[in-house]
């Protein structure tokens, strides 16, 4: 796996994502996501904060608002590619997760993109400065070019 190439050039996590919806660039936010791959614990992660609603974008949000909000991200990351989580990973990925602090999920993210050679983009503040501190090439969405 180590140095394969994948033709896109970042891996997003779940909060980039949800910065994409504050973008008022349909065009922009396109050109994201054709460049862009999750993983596939990101559709986990997106359940989890809209039924927790934990998150300061949706908080207050009804449950109807809720569900409207979830059919829009459904279409959003089904244009996306996706990198499944292999189980051949799993151990590596969680050693790294206890040597970082990073969450098991926050760690999936910066393994996949350190062992695909692809960007970061995570609007995560810690995720991004250990990334940053580990030399990985990250980004945050406002850091993309127009």
């Amino acid at each position: 796996m180590k140095g394969d190439k994948m033709s896109s050039s970042y891996v997003m996590d779940t909060s980039s994502l949800f910065s994409l919806f504050f973008i008022d660039s349909e065009n922009r936010i396109q050109a994201i996501l054709s460049e862009s791959y999750i993983l596939d614990l990101t559709a986990y992660e997106v359940g989890s904060i809209l039924i927790k609603g934990n998150d300061g974008h949706i908080k207050g949000l009804n449950n109807d608002a809720i569900i409207v909000l979830t059919k829009e991200i459904e279409m959003v990351i089904s244009k996306i590619k996706v990198i499944r989580l292999s189980p051949i990973h799993i151990s590596e990925i969680m050693a790294f997760s206890k040597s970082t602090g990073l969450t098991f999920y926050d760690a999936s993210y910066v393994f996949y993109s350190k062992n695909l050679n692809l960007a970061l983009l995570t609007d995560d503040r810690e995720m991004y400065v250990n990334a940053k501190r580990m030399g990985l090439d990250v980004k945050k969405v406002e850091e993309l070019p127009n």
